[in-house]
Formats: structure tokens, C-alpha cells, sequence
């Protein structure tokens, strides 16, 4: 299930909402899994219940390719890699103490080539 995020822009002195730098240029929030799955329909032309079956189906391939060989080549878009974080010591915000944060699994994304000229 996905979470909604708080839109916390702030608003200019003409009551402009002030672009977060997250989004689109235009600065608009990162899309939902329904506004994605109405996109996809809309432009395959899918119903919207094939559509989410399609992203569904899409991520559960992307996580088991990543579990079985820890990367995923995305023709035109890019490398999604399993990565590892160590263990490290870091600092609770709040009383200043020192703790340790466990080491962890983490995915990285490197953009192909052709998905990076297009933001140029």
C-alpha cells in the first residue's frame, strides 16, 4: 500500500507555492501507484485493473531478478544493482547519543545513457 506525502511546500509572498525542487520541472509531487496506474492504462490503453496487474507483475520480476542475481538491466533506462551497507556509528538526533545503525541491504540505480541525455 502506498503512503501519501505531506505536501509541505512553502508559499511565496504572492501565494505561489515555492517548488521544493522535487517533481517535474513544473513542481509537481511524485506520482501515486493509482495516478500511475491510470497513466499506463491511458496510454496502452489497458483497462485500469491490467494496468496495475502490469505494475504489479513488474515489480515482483525486478525483486526476484535482484534476489537471484543481484542486478537487473532495464533496456534504455538503466541498472538497478544490490548494494550493501556496513555497519556505522551514528547520533540520535535528539539526546545526541551515539548508536549504532546495523548494516543493511540497500538498491542502487545507475541511468543508462539515453535516460540521462534526456534530462539535458
Amino acid at each position: 500500500m502506498a503512503t501519501k506525502k505531506n505536501d509541505s511546500a512553502k508559499t511565496t509572498g504572492d501565494g505561489k507555492k515555492a517548488s521544493s525542487g522535487k517533481g517535474s520541472a513544473e513542481g509537481s509531487k511524485e506520482k501515486s501507484v493509482s495516478e500511475l496506474v491510470n497513466a499506463l492504462a491511458e496510454t496502452t490503453g489497458l483497462s485500469r485493473a491490467k494496468a496495475k496487474e502490469v505494475l504489479d507483475a513488474h515489480a515482483e520480476l525486478l525483486i526476484n531478478e535482484l534476489k537471484v542475481n543481484g542486478s537487473v538491466q532495464l533496456a534504455g533506462i538503466g541498472k538497478l544493482k544490490l548494494g550493501q551497507r556496513a555497519e556505522r556509528q551514528g547520533r540520535n538526533p535528539s539526546t545526541g547519543e551515539a548508536i549504532t545503525i546495523k548494516a543493511s541491504k540497500t538498491v542502487k540505480f545507475a541511468g543508462g545513457k539515453r535516460f540521462k541525455d534526456s534530462f539535458q
